[in-house]
This record gives structure tokens, C-alpha cells and sequence, in this order.
């Protein structure tokens, strides 16, 4: 009975192992991405009117000086819409 009991230690402990060699190797082998999430929270209120539409911008995702990449997530009453912008450091 003892022997048995240390063979599910010794498996257990294997496995734990194993886990963490996984994680570990992901963390090397994945891209470290400098993405970051921003939520903001809108109020509700009087719509106003549609403005004019802006000009098309470039194509791609090529943030100016002081700014990075990242997620703002907006969440309103209706619901919730993330966007992939350029965030202010």
C-alpha cells in the first residue's frame, strides 16, 4: 500500500513538472507582444447629431511617438465594442 501511495506521489510530481517545463518553454518560444487593454465606461445621455465622416487613414497600424499599440474595449448600455488602436503611454 505504501509503495503504491509514493507511485502517485512520484507521478503527480512528474506531472506538475512537466507543466511547468510547458509553460516555461511557451513563455521563451511565444512573441512577446506589447499589447494592453484600456476599458472605459460611457454614460448615457442625449444622442447628439452624426458628424461628417473623417478621411480613410492609412493602411496598417503604425502608432506615433508616445503611443503604443493596445485594445480599448468601450463598454455602453447596449453592450460592449473593442477596438485595436493606438493607445497614449
Amino acid at each position: 500500500m505504501r509503495r503504491l501511495r509514493l507511485s502517485y506521489v512520484l507521478a503527480a510530481g512528474g506531472l506538475v513538472l512537466a507543466g511547468v517545463c510547458g509553460y516555461f518553454a511557451s513563455a521563451a518560444v511565444g512573441g512577446k507582444t506589447a499589447v494592453r487593454t484600456t476599458t472605459i465606461n460611457v454614460a448615457t445621455g442625449v444622442r447628439g447629431p452624426q458628424g461628417e465622416p473623417g478621411p480613410r487613414g492609412p493602411a496598417g497600424l503604425e502608432c506615433p511617438a508616445g503611443y503604443t499599440a493596445g485594445v480599448l474595449v468601450v463598454n455602453h448600455p447596449s453592450g460592449q465594442v473593442s477596438v485595436f488602436t493606438c493607445l497614449k503611454d
